[in-house]
């Protein structure tokens, strides 16, 4: 007897739980306004940030710092503007 009482507690005990993990609906709305219609003009027209985009890079540009080459840095570009090749380390003329 005493085991049929402890099988019908640990089965309402388990009914108990899994009820009680039953996914719970929000307790709020989203409300989502309808779509505005636009004309294929209006779609067309730049915007105001395309229209300013070529003048801040120019402004950017002009404002931009370009950083300062050491000596050898500048022989490197000098050298490189010259078209001549530049030969370092490892690399070695072919002599067959």
């Amino acid at each position: 007897m005493k085991n049929k009482a402890l099988i019908y507690v640990l089965l309402a005990g388990g009914a108990i739980v899994l009820l009680s993990m039953k996914k719970k609906k929000p307790g709020y709305k989203i409300i989502v306004p309808e779509p505005q219609k636009i004309t294929a003009e209006q779609f067309a027209k730049p915007s105001l940030i395309q229209k300013a985009a070529p003048v801040a890079k120019t402004i950017f540009s002009l404002f931009k710092r370009k950083p300062k080459l050491t000596a050898q840095q500048q022989a490197t570009a000098a050298a490189l503007s010259k078209g001549s090749i530049l030969r370092g380390v490892g690399q070695f003329p072919d002599m067959c």
